[in-house]
Protein backbone atom coordinates (compact mmCIF):
# COMPACT_ATOMS: atom_id res chain seq x y z
CA UNK A 1 0.00 0.00 0.00
CA UNK A 2 2.91 2.37 0.38
CA UNK A 3 6.05 3.14 -1.39
CA UNK A 4 8.69 0.09 -1.85
CA UNK A 5 11.19 0.98 -3.86
CA UNK A 6 14.68 1.61 -2.34
CA UNK A 7 15.07 4.85 -2.70
CA UNK A 8 11.77 6.52 -0.99
CA UNK A 9 12.91 3.55 1.66
CA UNK A 10 16.38 5.44 2.57
CA UNK A 11 14.71 8.85 2.32
CA UNK A 12 12.03 7.99 5.04
CA UNK A 13 14.65 6.39 7.15
CA UNK A 14 17.01 9.22 6.79
CA UNK A 15 13.86 11.56 7.77
CA UNK A 16 13.62 9.40 10.88
CA UNK A 17 17.01 8.70 11.84
CA UNK A 18 17.59 12.93 11.34
CA UNK A 19 14.53 13.67 14.18
CA UNK A 20 16.32 10.93 16.88
CA UNK A 21 18.33 13.49 18.74
CA UNK A 22 16.83 14.44 22.21
CA UNK A 23 15.00 17.40 22.43
CA UNK A 24 13.31 19.43 25.65
CA UNK A 25 10.08 18.05 26.98
CA UNK A 26 7.24 20.21 25.85
CA UNK A 27 6.24 23.57 27.72
CA UNK A 28 3.46 23.89 24.95
CA UNK A 29 0.59 21.89 26.44
CA UNK A 30 -1.75 23.48 29.24
CA UNK A 31 -2.98 20.07 30.37
CA UNK A 32 -2.55 18.80 34.12
CA UNK A 33 0.09 15.95 32.82
CA UNK A 34 2.56 18.33 30.93
CA UNK A 35 2.27 20.47 34.14
CA UNK A 36 3.91 17.66 36.03
CA UNK A 37 5.76 16.26 33.43
CA UNK A 38 7.83 19.27 34.01
CA UNK A 39 8.29 18.50 37.78
CA UNK A 40 9.79 15.58 36.42
CA UNK A 41 6.78 13.68 37.73
CA UNK A 42 4.46 11.46 36.18
CA UNK A 43 0.61 11.91 35.85
CA UNK A 44 -1.20 10.23 38.79
CA UNK A 45 -4.91 10.72 39.72
CA UNK A 46 -4.98 10.21 43.17
CA UNK A 47 -8.66 8.71 42.57
CA UNK A 48 -7.21 6.03 40.36
CA UNK A 49 -4.03 3.91 40.99
CA UNK A 50 -2.67 4.34 36.99
CA UNK A 51 0.19 6.17 36.31
CA UNK A 52 1.13 7.88 33.13
CA UNK A 53 4.56 8.29 31.54
CA UNK A 54 5.68 10.46 29.36
CA UNK A 55 8.73 10.73 26.20
CA UNK A 56 10.60 13.88 25.39
CA UNK A 57 8.89 15.99 23.41
CA UNK A 58 9.07 17.02 19.85
CA UNK A 59 8.36 19.86 17.32
CA UNK A 60 6.28 19.67 14.76
CA UNK A 61 4.42 22.14 12.74
CA UNK A 62 3.44 24.94 15.15
CA UNK A 63 2.93 22.54 18.20
CA UNK A 64 4.16 19.30 19.91
CA UNK A 65 3.73 15.48 19.86
CA UNK A 66 4.70 13.46 23.04
CA UNK A 67 4.33 10.21 23.54
CA UNK A 68 3.25 8.26 26.93
CA UNK A 69 2.39 4.84 28.11
CA UNK A 70 -0.03 4.20 31.78
CA UNK A 71 0.51 1.41 33.80
CA UNK A 72 -1.86 -0.30 36.45
CA UNK A 73 -0.77 -0.91 40.13
CA UNK A 74 1.01 -3.71 38.61
CA UNK A 75 3.07 -2.14 36.68
CA UNK A 76 1.40 -3.07 33.36
CA UNK A 77 0.40 -1.38 30.34
CA UNK A 78 -3.20 -0.59 30.02
CA UNK A 79 -2.73 2.46 27.81
CA UNK A 80 0.20 3.62 25.26
CA UNK A 81 -0.82 6.87 23.24
CA UNK A 82 0.31 10.08 21.16
CA UNK A 83 -0.70 13.40 22.40
CA UNK A 84 -0.55 16.41 19.69
CA UNK A 85 -0.97 19.61 20.64
CA UNK A 86 -3.43 21.96 18.22
CA UNK A 87 -0.52 23.73 16.97
CA UNK A 88 0.69 20.41 15.46
CA UNK A 89 -1.70 20.37 12.57
CA UNK A 90 -0.95 23.87 11.08
CA UNK A 91 2.97 24.98 9.24
CA UNK A 92 3.89 21.34 8.71
CA UNK A 93 6.50 20.54 6.43
CA UNK A 94 6.05 20.11 2.76
CA UNK A 95 7.66 17.01 2.71
CA UNK A 96 7.34 13.36 4.08
CA UNK A 97 8.62 13.52 7.91
CA UNK A 98 9.12 10.95 10.59
CA UNK A 99 9.82 11.34 14.33
CA UNK A 100 10.27 8.61 16.83
CA UNK A 101 9.11 9.02 20.21
CA UNK A 102 10.79 6.43 22.87
CA UNK A 103 8.93 5.68 25.55
CA UNK A 104 10.36 5.41 29.19
CA UNK A 105 12.42 2.40 29.43
CA UNK A 106 11.06 0.20 32.20
CA UNK A 107 7.28 1.71 32.00
CA UNK A 108 4.39 -0.62 31.01
CA UNK A 109 6.70 -3.81 31.55
CA UNK A 110 8.26 -2.64 28.58
CA UNK A 111 5.91 -3.91 26.08
CA UNK A 112 5.60 -0.97 23.81
CA UNK A 113 9.12 0.41 23.04
CA UNK A 114 8.64 3.60 20.97
CA UNK A 115 6.32 5.75 18.59
CA UNK A 116 6.95 6.68 15.03
CA UNK A 117 4.81 9.54 13.89
CA UNK A 118 5.15 10.19 10.16
CA UNK A 119 3.50 13.26 8.43
CA UNK A 120 2.82 12.31 4.50
CA UNK A 121 1.58 15.72 3.14
CA UNK A 122 0.74 13.85 0.06
CA UNK A 123 -0.71 11.02 1.41
CA UNK A 124 1.27 7.61 -0.22
CA UNK A 125 -0.03 4.86 -2.71
CA UNK A 126 -2.51 3.70 -3.49
CA UNK A 127 -3.15 7.68 -4.14
CA UNK A 128 -6.77 7.17 -4.84
CA UNK A 129 -7.61 5.88 -1.68
CA UNK A 130 -4.67 7.08 0.64
CA UNK A 131 -3.69 10.45 -1.39
CA UNK A 132 -4.61 12.70 1.58
CA UNK A 133 -2.23 14.62 3.71
CA UNK A 134 -2.30 12.39 6.71
CA UNK A 135 -0.51 11.34 9.88
CA UNK A 136 0.48 7.94 10.14
CA UNK A 137 1.01 7.17 14.11
CA UNK A 138 2.96 3.26 14.51
CA UNK A 139 3.17 1.66 17.86
CA UNK A 140 5.96 -0.44 17.84
CA UNK A 141 6.75 -3.38 20.53
CA UNK A 142 10.05 -4.37 19.03
CA UNK A 143 13.50 -2.27 19.62
CA UNK A 144 14.29 0.88 17.37
CA UNK A 145 17.43 -0.86 16.49
CA UNK A 146 15.08 -4.03 14.95
CA UNK A 147 13.21 -1.60 12.98
CA UNK A 148 16.09 -0.19 11.76
CA UNK A 149 17.55 -3.18 10.58
CA UNK A 150 14.31 -3.93 8.12
CA UNK A 151 16.60 -3.00 4.94
CA UNK A 152 15.21 -3.31 1.67
CA UNK A 153 17.50 -6.06 0.57
CA UNK A 154 15.76 -8.40 3.84
CA UNK A 155 13.01 -9.90 1.52
CA UNK A 156 12.94 -12.99 3.15
CA UNK A 157 12.21 -11.70 6.53
CA UNK A 158 9.62 -9.07 5.01
CA UNK A 159 7.98 -12.23 3.12
CA UNK A 160 8.09 -14.33 5.97
CA UNK A 161 4.48 -13.26 7.45
CA UNK A 162 2.74 -14.32 10.91
CA UNK A 163 0.37 -17.84 10.28
CA UNK A 164 -2.99 -17.54 9.81
CA UNK A 165 -4.14 -17.78 13.58
CA UNK A 166 -2.06 -14.63 14.14
CA UNK A 167 -4.01 -12.76 11.43
CA UNK A 168 -6.91 -10.57 12.90
CA UNK A 169 -10.25 -11.29 11.77
CA UNK A 170 -11.21 -9.61 8.67
CA UNK A 171 -7.99 -8.56 8.02
CA UNK A 172 -5.49 -9.40 4.67
CA UNK A 173 -2.02 -7.98 3.61
CA UNK A 174 -1.33 -4.81 1.72
CA UNK A 175 1.14 -5.21 -1.37
CA UNK A 176 4.50 -5.36 -1.21
CA UNK A 177 6.39 -4.13 1.82
CA UNK A 178 8.25 -0.78 3.21
CA UNK A 179 11.93 -1.39 4.13
CA UNK A 180 12.43 0.83 7.76
CA UNK A 181 9.34 -0.48 9.02
CA UNK A 182 7.23 -3.47 7.82
CA UNK A 183 4.59 -5.50 5.94
CA UNK A 184 0.97 -3.64 6.21
CA UNK A 185 -2.20 -5.19 7.05
CA UNK A 186 -5.52 -3.88 6.12
CA UNK A 187 -8.83 -4.29 7.84
CA UNK A 188 -11.26 -5.34 4.85
CA UNK A 189 -14.09 -3.42 5.97
CA UNK A 190 -12.49 -0.21 6.46
CA UNK A 191 -14.86 2.23 4.74
CA UNK A 192 -12.17 3.82 2.20
CA UNK A 193 -12.13 0.04 0.31
CA UNK A 194 -15.62 0.42 -0.33
CA UNK A 195 -15.89 3.88 -1.76
CA UNK A 196 -15.74 6.32 0.99
CA UNK A 197 -13.10 8.91 1.64
CA UNK A 198 -10.57 8.32 4.09
CA UNK A 199 -10.64 10.03 7.08
CA UNK A 200 -9.29 7.05 10.03
CA UNK A 201 -8.40 3.27 9.68
CA UNK A 202 -6.31 0.74 11.67
CA UNK A 203 -3.22 -0.69 10.43
CA UNK A 204 -1.54 -3.86 11.73
CA UNK A 205 1.86 -4.28 10.89
CA UNK A 206 4.17 -7.35 10.49
CA UNK A 207 7.97 -8.58 10.06
CA UNK A 208 9.61 -12.05 10.47
CA UNK A 209 6.87 -13.69 11.36
CA UNK A 210 5.28 -11.77 13.85
CA UNK A 211 3.11 -8.55 13.89
CA UNK A 212 5.12 -6.09 15.77
CA UNK A 213 3.13 -2.54 15.64
CA UNK A 214 -0.32 -1.22 15.80
CA UNK A 215 -1.05 1.63 13.37
CA UNK A 216 -4.15 3.99 13.44
CA UNK A 217 -3.78 6.40 10.31
CA UNK A 218 -5.68 9.48 10.30
CA UNK A 219 -6.34 12.90 7.55
CA UNK A 220 -5.54 15.91 8.58
CA UNK A 221 -9.06 17.12 8.31
CA UNK A 222 -10.55 14.21 10.33
CA UNK A 223 -8.28 15.53 13.46
CA UNK A 224 -9.47 19.19 12.18
CA UNK A 225 -12.96 17.95 12.92
CA UNK A 226 -12.62 17.36 16.57
CA UNK A 227 -13.57 14.02 16.68
CA UNK A 228 -14.12 11.91 19.86
CA UNK A 229 -14.22 8.27 19.03
CA UNK A 230 -13.41 4.94 20.25
CA UNK A 231 -13.56 2.02 17.88
CA UNK A 232 -13.13 -1.69 18.38
CA UNK A 233 -10.05 -3.77 17.00
CA UNK A 234 -10.57 -7.23 15.16
CA UNK A 235 -8.50 -9.58 17.39
CA UNK A 236 -7.06 -12.70 16.04
CA UNK A 237 -7.36 -15.93 17.19
CA UNK A 238 -3.98 -16.18 18.70
CA UNK A 239 -0.80 -14.11 19.70
CA UNK A 240 2.93 -15.23 19.11
CA UNK A 241 4.35 -14.21 22.16
CA UNK A 242 2.88 -12.94 25.60
CA UNK A 243 2.61 -9.27 25.80
CA UNK A 244 -0.92 -6.72 26.14
CA UNK A 245 -2.93 -6.37 23.10
CA UNK A 246 -5.06 -3.38 22.16
CA UNK A 247 -9.06 -4.27 22.24
CA UNK A 248 -10.08 -0.43 21.17
CA UNK A 249 -8.59 2.70 19.71
CA UNK A 250 -9.14 6.28 21.09
CA UNK A 251 -9.18 9.48 18.36
CA UNK A 252 -9.98 12.26 20.20
CA UNK A 253 -9.95 15.99 20.87
CA UNK A 254 -9.73 17.62 24.46
CA UNK A 255 -10.99 21.40 24.52
CA UNK A 256 -9.01 21.46 28.36
CA UNK A 257 -6.05 20.42 27.07
CA UNK A 258 -6.35 22.14 23.49
CA UNK A 259 -4.74 18.34 21.96
CA UNK A 260 -5.34 15.74 20.38
CA UNK A 261 -4.99 11.83 21.59
CA UNK A 262 -4.39 9.08 19.45
CA UNK A 263 -4.29 5.95 21.69
CA UNK A 264 -4.48 2.17 22.22
CA UNK A 265 -6.91 1.53 24.47
CA UNK A 266 -8.08 -1.28 27.10
CA UNK A 267 -5.04 -3.45 26.49
CA UNK A 268 -5.02 -7.40 27.91
CA UNK A 269 -2.36 -9.38 28.72
CA UNK A 270 -2.80 -12.42 26.09
CA UNK A 271 -0.41 -15.63 26.34
CA UNK A 272 1.56 -16.18 23.30
CA UNK A 273 0.98 -19.65 21.51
Amino acid sequence: MKRTHKLLALTLAAGVLSFLQACQKDDGFISRSTVDLKNGQAFVNNANPERTFYSSARHIGNGRAQAWVTENREGEPVSVGLTLSAGALTNLPDEMTGFVLELPKGKGKNFYTFVMLDWNPQGHEPPQIYGLPHFDVHFYIVPDEVRLGMLPEKVTEFENLPSDEYVPAGYFRGPGFVPFMGVHWLNGASHELHGATFTQTFIWGSYDGEFVFWEPMLTRDYLLTRPNEVIGIPQPAAYKRDGWYPTRYEISWSKYGNDYTIALRDLQFRQGQ
